[in-house]
């Protein structure tokens, strides 16, 4: 499908909204229209190279939106659902089985890979490969794809506008 994104070309180069092509939701994956993503240091880290992800990338991981649609195997949401959306866990190391996924034993690939686990990308440019699934999400877009582990149902009265923070930066503060 066709989404618009901010992407960053280069190293410590401006965002630059851009038409791209999103792949279809697979068999996990979640695709969530944004309706607002905070912007955190480790977005602007990442941009500045000081976190080596490729470019050119998109990046944004404080999302927040509903959901338009889900691959077969999501059960936990469905299309029409508010959802925040956070870093991406594996689900089956000793850490996420215990209920500790911010101690994922897959975290550093997971999040800031460029990719989807398996190494495949998700967004391009026509034949230009963008690099996004960063905390599995790439929030900064009008459109995302995450996983059944990396949203969180909302209640539909809450406001999305404030929420996308709650994926990243108020939980830090708070686990700090």
């Amino acid at each position: 499908m066709r989404i618009k994104a901010a992407v960053v070309y280069e190293k410590g180069g401006p965002f630059v909204m851009e038409e791209l092509d999103l792949d279809e939701p697979r068999e996990d994956e979640v695709l969530v229209r944004i309706v607002a993503s905070g912007v955190c240091h480790t977005d602007l880290a990442a941009r500045d190279q000081h976190l080596l992800l490729p470019l050119p990338g998109v990046f944004g991981h404080e999302g927040s939106g509903v959901v338009e649609k889900v691959g077969p195997s999501v059960k936990k949401v469905q299309p029409g659902d508010h959802v925040v959306m956070s870093y991406l866990s594996c689900g089956v190391c000793p850490a996420c089985k215990k209920g500790d996924p911010g101690h994922c034993a897959e975290f550093l690939p997971s999040n800031f890979g460029g990719s989807r686990v398996d190494g495949s990308l998700t967004m391009r440019k026509g034949p230009e490969e963008i690099h996004g699934s960063f905390f599995g999400q790439s929030s900064f877009a009008s459109h995302a794809l995450a996983t059944d582990r990396n949203v969180v149902k909302v209640d539909k009265d809450l406001p999305l506008e404030m929420l996308g923070p709650l994926g990243c930066g108020i939980q830090t503060g708070a686990g700090g």
